[in-house]
């Protein structure tokens, strides 16, 4: 099946899409639109593909399958809608919203016009965090004791010197909403739904609005405890990791990596295969741009999969959402100095 995408925003992580799709053969970007021309432009010539100024002209182009929303976190609501209405399927760039009805509106849009909708969490396309998530579903962990996410890394002050990073309105939080939503996204897949959070937040580094530092306690709904310690202050800035401890064994994940992989059950040699399951793909600890497009050109892939096969992506809309009712609780509780449990 051949098919063209349709880009809006042409930011960082609009390159890095257009780097994944152009690695997927029949897949192409067809249209760019971004609100600067210079930049729009630029985007569109690296690839080929027309630009415009015009989201509504973007997504009702006969020649457009797919749309992906690349713009600021907390514009994606706009977009998202029009191009459903278009009959247009959705990717969605992390966190699919900043507010829980904002989330609400892009999936009754995908609901109401039959379109297929995902947002990008491609860490959970690491084979590494599939080997996890076999192994807790097979229950190899035993019951779990502890499930943290430790997101130490670094940003510059001229990263947040823009019109929308670290605000409230656009960028919806900080370091929790922007850089560690992977994360506490991969452990909420691996350990469990969170029942609460007990949390502060503070901006030690940086002239903005939102947190650059963010430590939580969480309980989890199967009983198991954890911490999320989520930064952008941290010079110079250190791979994020996932830590799952259960009664019979403990898996450590590095940007998506297994590091640890001792389990009451395993042999010396499965060890060694998850060890060297996969080289290292890129980190974003220090440079936002060092990333690779790899593990987007998977997650592109399975959209495909599901338009092609007529089933759901791996990670639909209602999935999106609970990293950033996670993150809602996180905020309520630093605001008030009390619990407080993700919306369900």
């Amino acid at each position: 099946m051949s098919l063209n995408f349709a880009i809006i925003g042409a930011g960082n992580i609009a390159k890095v899409q257009v780097e994944a799709i152009n690695h997927i053969p029949g897949a192409r970007v067809a249209v760019v639109s971004n609100r600067t021309e210079a930049t729009g432009r630029a985007l569109a010539g690296s690839c080929g593909a027309e630009w415009t100024a015009d989201v509504e002209e973007a997504v009702s182009r006969s020649d457009v399958d797919i749309v992906s929303i690349c713009t600021p976190s907390g514009a994606h609501a706009e977009p998202a809608v029009a191009a459903a209405k278009a009959g247009k399927h959705l990717m969605v760039e992390k966190p699919i919203e900043i507010t829980l009805p904002r989330i609400a509106k892009i999936i009754d849009a995908a609901e109401h016009y039959n379109v297929k909708l995902t947002c990008f969490f491609p860490s959970r396309f690491m084979l590494g965090v599939e080997k996890a998530k076999e192994a807790i579903d097979q229950g190899r962990l035993g019951d779990l004791v502890f499930g943290d996410a430790y997101v130490k890394w670094y940003r510059s002050q001229e990263y947040y010197d823009t019109d929308w990073r670290g605000t409230w309105a656009l960028d919806g939080g900080g370091a929790l909403m922007n850089q560690s939503i992977h994360s506490i996204d991969m452990l909420q897949w691996l350990a469990g739904p969170v029942e609460s959070v007990f949390a502060r937040t503070a901006t030690r580094n940086h002239q903005m609005e939102t947190e650059d530092t963010a430590a939580a306690l969480i309980d989890f709904e199967g009983g198991g405890m954890g911490v999320i310690q989520g930064a952008t202050s941290c010079w110079p800035g250190e791979p994020a990791r996932v830590e799952l401890h259960g009664t019979e064994g403990t898996i450590v994940l590095e940007e998506g990596r297994i590091t640890t992989w001792k389990l009451a059950d395993a042999e010396r040699a499965e060890e060694d295969e998850m060890l060297n399951l996969e080289t290292q793909l890129g980190s974003g600890s220090q440079d936002p741009m060092g990333i690779s497009f790899e593990k987007h050109r998977r997650q592109i892939l399975d959209m495909i999969s599901a338009i092609e096969s007529d089933h759901d992506p791996i990670i639909p809309g209602d999935e999106a959402r609970k990293a950033v009712a996670i993150i809602l609780a996180i905020y309520e509780s630093a605001q008030t100095g009390q619990p407080a449990a993700p919306s369900a």
